[in-house]
């Protein structure tokens, strides 16, 4: 049976129009997709844009107090916690538009960051020369 061409037109505007209004929605939804985190002593504080990219971090004082390798584990740890919800939130978000089985968001979930060590290396008491060799370049 021929349908009538002018009907299939009218279904295929229709359909491209859906489409188009569900791309759009899952735009200004990502657009808006930042996500803050805060480390649980409230010393680092990362915001992240819907890709992870870092756009904020912010220290509190109590991170003076921290060594580096600890401040830069803490670091680490908040931004990689505020990357995967974005992450989550963009596959969400896509997965409304593309369906959730599909090819586009296989590799969102293959680019999504592992989450780190939950427990950074243990602080230890800071040194006001802790790595800058002191003023005898390290030898004493």
């Amino acid at each position: 049976m021929i349908r009538d061409p002018q009907e299939w037109v009218r279904e295929q505007e229709q359909r491209t129009a859906t489409l188009l209004a569900k791309a759009e929605n899952a735009q200004a939804m990502l657009a808006e997709n930042s996500v803050t985190a805060t480390s649980p002593d409230r010393a680092v504080t990362v915001t992240v844009n819907p890709g992870g990219g870092l756009t904020s971090l912010v220290l509190a004082p109590e991170a003076e107090r921290l060594s580096h390798q600890r401040l830069s584990a803490l670091i680490m740890t908040t931004y990689t916690q505020a990357a995967r919800q974005a992450a989550a939130r963009t596959m969400e978000i896509m997965s409304g538009l593309v369906g959730g089985d599909s090819e586009a968001l296989d590799i969102v979930r293959q680019a999504m960051p592992e989450l780190p060590d939950p427990d950074p290396a243990p602080d230890r008491p800071r040194d006001d020369d802790d790595g800058f060799g002191g003023v005898y370049g390290g030898r004493r």
